[in-house]
């Protein structure tokens, strides 16, 4: 039986922050792999992006942009698809962070990267996203949300440091170690009903400095603020109103301690299938605000398939 025939897709943001300041890769090796090539732009087509890529039955689409692209065109694919119907996708850093392609996509933006992901040579894995639900019905696919301050620490981190020239990780962590200061109003605490299907149902109400949720089995630079046990698919941190000692435990999650007990100093980390907003703060996925009505739910979807 003949191999099924590649019809691969490249697609790119040129206003990505690496992207604008050293050019796409994906232009310039799109004929070579015989791809077609379409820019996202200002993501007001993305739809009809979508729906012709999938008209065309594209088989593996190469995403090159920062995290908020990778969020913006998957969410639009599984709006049109369901999971198990998708193409392959390979993830080209070309944002600030690009936490998604360290975990799941291309370590480097070279042709032979691009060309391993593409070839038989390629590693495939299996990864899900968050599903975002609100009482609207409207629906958001990402890979990384945040509640709280943390929203808060991400405008700083834009408007602050990235003006400044502070990209990439450096930018992330002085944002993070900004707000775990509490210095300023980047780290107010905003009231939340939180219900957690882990082990058993947790009950969380009143104040809180933030909420973080992913399906990525790590984050950038190993700081990784998770410490939750059990097989389940979405990896919670809830940061209580009242909190104490955050600096320390931020420095001990960072040299690798998962078996502490926060909860004392009002931090704790679950695995979860699924969760139950009641909130109406500021939210981000991605990097990227999202205006959601005042109550959500959050799952994960199944898996879809990622090369490189």
């Amino acid at each position: 039986m003949q191999p099924q025939r590649q019809k691969l897709w490249f697609v790119y943001n040129a206003a990505s922050a690496k992207v604008a300041k050293k050019g796409a890769l994906l232009p310039q090796i799109a004929a070579q792999h015989n791809a077609v090539l379409r820019d996202v732009g200002d993501f007001s087509d993305v739809d009809t992006l979508v729906q012709d890529a999938l008209t065309a039955k594209a088989n593996h689409i190469v995403i090159e942009g920062g995290d908020g692209t990778v969020q913006g065109i998957l969410t639009e694919f599984l709006r049109h698809e369901k999971a198990r119907n998708l193409p392959i996708f390979t993830i080209v850093p070309g944002g600030n962070t690009n936490q998604v392609a360290r975990n799941i996509g291309l370590t480097a933006a070279t042709p032979q990267a691009v060309a391993k992901a593409l070839g038989e040579e390629k590693t495939i894995s299996h990864a899900p996203l968050l599903r975002i639900k609100d009482k609207a019905l409207r629906k958001y696919y990402g890979f990384l949300f945040s509640s709280g301050a943390l929203p808060q620490v991400t405008d700083y981190t834009k408007d602050k440091l990235h003006d400044r020239g502070i990209g990439g990780s450096l930018a992330v962590i002085g944002g993070i170690l900004k707000g775990a200061t509490g210095t300023g109003s980047i780290t107010t605490p905003t009231h939340i009903k939180l219900d957690i299907d882990a082990a058993g149902l947790e009950r969380l109400r009143g104040p809180h400095l933030g909420t973080i949720v992913t399906t990525l089995p790590g984050l950038m630079l190993k700081l990784d603020p998770f410490w939750g046990d059990g097989d389940r698919p979405l990896r919670v941190t809830y940061v209580a109103g009242e909190y104490q000692k955050l600096v320390r435990h931020v420095a001990s999650l960072w040299l690798g301690n998962k078996t502490k007990d926060r909860s004392q100093d009002g931090m704790y980390s679950w695995t979860a299938n699924s969760l139950k907003y009641r909130y109406k703060g500021p939210c981000v996925l991605d990097g990227e605000l999202l205006d959601l009505s005042k109550g959500f739910k959050i799952r994960a979807t199944r898996p879809i398939r990622f090369a490189k």
